[in-house]
């Protein structure tokens, strides 16, 4: 079977969308949408490659210092190179050895106006993360970055399916043909003893083409939303 995305080009946008206390009169919204570009670089053995380029930024809280800082940081993952299996699922991060070239000079340019414990253990995080490409992997597959595109669902199916969330929960996946679209429902099991107090998801795929899906997740205090639409 073909890759749903084996062709030139397919731009999609994604959006997380964080509401803290939602249920409060104090209750806050932030958005953070980024417009990609996703290029089919050719296939190695059973593997695909792909370049991601994101070509707009466009972030709510981006006129104060905490979402200018964090638009910076997002800087350094506008450009990858990933190779992914038949399903989607990120096998390898290509450029990494490009993502950690730029990360010292991302660093050096945010220290000049960011300080303090916080704004540092960030950097360190981030640098963690660089130097475990399985867990930049498992960053990048997560619902705020690129899971939504690659998360192993690219590939519409006739029977449920069921993985394990970063949330320790159980994600089923259910699908409904609805003339030429295949709908995926996306629901939990087991979040007794989790920190999540609901979740749910949709993925739509029309003629095997992957067009838009969202997932939410509440927790705590806070209710976050992902989303992705093929935009061209």
């Amino acid at each position: 079977m073909e890759h749903p995305l084996k062709n030139l080009c397919k731009t999609y946008r994604f959006e997380t969308i964080v509401i803290s206390n939602p249920d409060t009169s104090y209750s806050t919204q932030k958005s953070y949408v980024r417009t990609a570009e996703i290029y089919y670089l050719g296939n190695e053995k059973d593997c695909f490659k792909y370049q991601i380029l994101v070509v707009d930024f466009n972030f709510s809280n981006d006129d104060n210092a905490a979402g200018k800082f964090l638009k910076q940081i997002s800087y350094l993952f506008d450009e990858l190179e990933l190779t992914v299996d038949h399903d989607g699922n990120i096998m390898r991060v290509d450029n990494i050895g490009f993502l950690r070239s730029r990360w010292p000079e991302i660093v050096d340019r945010l220290s000049n106006t960011h300080k303090g414990e916080a704004i540092e253990n960030y950097f360190r995080q981030i640098s963690s993360l660089l130097d475990n490409e399985e867990d930049l992997i498992e960053f990048l597959g997560g619902y705020n970055m690129f899971g939504l595109l690659f998360n192993g669902l690219l590939q519409p199916f006739d029977s449920r399916r069921k993985r394990k969330s970063p949330d320790g929960f159980i994600e089923m996946m259910t699908p409904v043909k609805e003339g030429d679209k295949m709908v995926l429902t996306i629901s939990p099991e087991n979040l007794e003893g989790t920190e999540v107090d609901h979740f749910g998801g949709l993925l739509q795929f029309k003629k095997g083409h992957y067009e838009e899906g969202f997932t939410e997740v509440k927790k705590h205090n806070t209710h976050l939303k992902h989303s992705l639409l093929w935009i061209g």
